[in-house]
């Protein structure tokens, strides 16, 4: 049997100073949700994991948005992860599971999840198993108020306003295989005690061997898609001064030695 290569792609989207997702701070009372799961079977399996969160400083609050009041900011932020066989299969499945709704500072997460599966199927039985994780946020020019935002003194000569912005950040993947071989690593971070911390979305996927000499078998696929739309500093803050689109997909169909993708999306004032 032939086997295939398929690549290590490593797919980074930067906002700098002219960008500025500013983040959203945690609310009083905060909650961390964190579940554990490890599965070894022969048979059929199911399993399904779904977030959707909103966070806004809005005077109006959530049930009045839209329309967004100025210069209230919202966030919003889905995670969904679903994996099932098709028929009898040995599977191997472990998840890790971590919400978080305190402030997270750079190389801590809001959301968190870890997958990992190993699967053999027995008489053409196939697993499919999806992952998408995104964060959107806007917001209205927030006058005089980037030394209330960032603790780094010198942020307020580079922009004395938090320009406006409408960002959005997408990324996923899903297999189909009758051998698997998978891990996936899902994370974004959002809210924040400061400014200081970037806005930040990862999703990794990596499809190997199952054991040497033995590919995984079936189609991989992973996306980013990501809408970026900003205002420009001082009085042009409420202005539509840059946008960007960016998508990007890739896909592997067949025995599948290796099968990498890495997506990271950073946005701030500060970074």
């Amino acid at each position: 049997m032939k086997k295939i290569t398929i690549l290590f792609l490593f797919m980074v989207i930067l906002t700098g100073y002219a960008l500025a997702d500013r983040g959203m701070p945690p609310v009083p009372e905060t909650q961390g949700i964190v579940t554990s799961t490890s599965i070894n079977a022969v048979g059929n399996f199911a399993s399904a994991t779904k977030i959707q969160w909103r966070i806004t400083d809005d005077t109006s609050g959530l049930p009045d948005i839209p329309p967004l009041t100025p210069p209230g900011a919202i966030y919003e932020s889905t995670y969904t992860e679903d994996t099932q066989s098709d028929g009898v299969g040995l599977m191997l499945y472990d998840k890790e599971m971590d919400v978080e709704t305190s402030g997270q500072i750079s190389g801590q997460w809001n959301i968190e999840a870890t997958k990992q599966i190993a699967f053999i199927g027995i008489d053409g039985a196939s697993v499919v198993s999806s992952d998408s994780i995104m964060v959107d946020g806007a917001a209205y020019e927030d006058v005089q108020e980037t030394a209330e935002h960032v603790i780094c003194p010198f942020a307020p000569m580079v922009s004395k306003d938090f320009p406006a912005f409408c960002n959005r950040a997408e990324a996923g993947s899903t297999i189909d295989m009758t051998v698997a071989n998978v891990r996936t690593t899902t994370t974004d971070r959002f809210v924040m005690p400061s400014s200081d911390h970037p806005v930040e979305l990862n999703h990794d996927i990596r499809v190997s061997e199952l054991v040497t000499d033995v590919p995984s078998i079936g189609m991989a696929s992973a996306y980013l898609d990501v809408l970026i739309q900003e205002g420009g500093a001082f009085d042009l803050s409420n202005d539509l001064v840059e946008r960007i689109e960016f998508t990007e997909e890739t896909s592997a169909d067949g025995a599948i030695t290796l099968f990498e993708k890495l997506m990271h999306y950073e946005s701030g004032m500060v970074r």
